[in-house]
């Protein structure tokens, strides 16, 4: 079952923090278990902005280039975003932001969900509920 906070992943040091090449890779592996997941449950790929970024940053003591953690972010048709996906860095769980939506489309604070990382399908599911395809 997936815990939900409401707090932004975003706003966590923790996912901010550069990673390793290693670390990117293995965290964009995970988040192609989603998208496959994501088209299942009727999300189009078009609809995703896949982000894997390299930092500016270098480790002095030996060269090494860093990387910001890649995320998963899903539009809807009119451009809204209905959902950010990252992974945690200690845990490897999916880190779900749901964009809140009030009434007349105001904004509203984002939900966070934590998926295992056992179950990618459920990160599917969560965000086809959030924007109404069809489960």
């Amino acid at each position: 079952m997936a815990g939900t906070h409401t707090t932004s992943p975003a706003d966590s040091d923790l996912l901010c923090q550069p990673i390793s090449k290693e670390e990117a890779a293995a965290q964009s592996a995970a988040l192609d278990r989603v998208l496959e997941h994501l088209t299942t449950a009727g999300i189009h790929a078009e609809l995703i902005k896949r982000r894997t970024d390299q930092c500016a940053l270098k480790l002095y003591s030996n060269g090494e280039t860093l990387w910001h953690p890649p995320e998963l972010i899903v539009y809807a048709d009119a451009g809204r975003r209905i959902a950010t996906v990252t992974i945690g860095p200690r845990s490897g769980s999916y880190a779900v932001e749901l964009a809140g939506v009030g009434p007349g489309n105001q904004p509203l604070a984002d939900r966070v969900e934590f998926v295992p990382a056992a179950k990618p399908q459920h990160v599917g599911l969560l965000v086809a509920q959030n924007t109404g395809a069809p489960k």
